[in-house]
């Protein structure tokens, strides 16, 4: 199952070329831009560049792979997964090739999916933030390549929050492939995952009185559901803000357009 392509109406930039995009456009045919080819960005230039966290960093610390790590929470289906994962896969492109930075990043997305049927299929999502900080704890350069080494990389995306797929997540791939086979008319169905934060201790009530997520209370949950197809995004974002700041969506709600899970026919 692959997501639907991007309108042909939709532009990525207008006036203002980012001068990121405007450098890989220069390189000649054939040839992909590399981190090293680009401008090489800075605090100024953030703003105003796609996706830039992501490039920065991995210009700056040398380690050179980005992506969360994916746990396989439901085994009822494996056709369904397979399904899911290759939407997931795909809609990650597409948003790269919309945004033109596919040649450049889609190399360094490093894909790292965590399967074990005996200890994560109906998993919590507190038993897998801990099976997550185990992994994330054992990095190093023979596992996750140069530059792993880096104390600072701890705060990473990719070190600091994973993906978690149940069996609710992957049943949203059925519901995105219904209406397209529909004729993707009316409100748009989305394929969804759920974000969690290693660190985050989401027990306990909170003083607002939110409804009950899983026992919890408080605003901050320790994760959030996610439509796929922004991802890479919300990894830019992640890079300099945490999961619960200023673009947190309280489960069941859904990033980005705050529709709640699951999706109704």
């Amino acid at each position: 199952m692959r997501p639907i392509p991007h309108s042909a109406w939709m532009a990525n930039y207008f006036s203002i070329i980012p001068a990121v995009i405007s450098s890989i456009r220069q390189h000649p045919p054939g040839v992909e831009p590399t981190l090293d080819s680009i401008p090489q960005l800075n605090w100024v230039m953030l703003k105003d560049e796609p996706l830039s966290c992501i490039i920065q960093h991995m210009q700056e610390d040398g380690f050179r792979s980005w992506g969360f790590v994916v746990y396989r929470c439901a085994y009822a289906n494996d056709s369904q997964w397979e399904s899911y994962l290759e939407f997931l896969k795909e809609a990650v492109r597409e948003d790269l090739e919309f945004f033109e930075l596919e040649t450049l990043l889609w190399k360094h997305l490093k894909w790292t999916i965590i399967e074990d049927p005996e200890d994560l299929d109906g998993a919590s999502k507190q038993h897998v933030r801990e099976r997550f900080s185990d992994w994330a704890a054992s990095r190093s350069v023979e596992r996750d390549g140069p530059g792993a080494d880096d104390p600072g990389l701890r705060k990473r995306p990719r070190f600091k929050y994973c993906i978690y797929v149940d069996q609710r997540c992957l049943d949203t791939v059925d519901q995105y492939q219904a209406w397209v086979e529909q004729g993707a008319i009316g409100i748009p169905k989305t394929v969804v995952c759920a974000i969690l934060d290693r660190i985050s201790k989401p027990s306990g009530r909170g003083r607002d009185g939110y409804p009950s997520v899983e026992g919890c209370t408080k605003m901050d949950t320790g994760w959030m559901y996610t439509d796929v197809s922004v991802l890479s995004g919300v990894y830019d974002r992640l890079s300099v803000e945490e999961l619960s700041k200023r673009d947190y969506e309280r489960p069941p709600e859904v990033w980005p357009m705050g529709d709640p899970m699951p999706f109704e026919a």
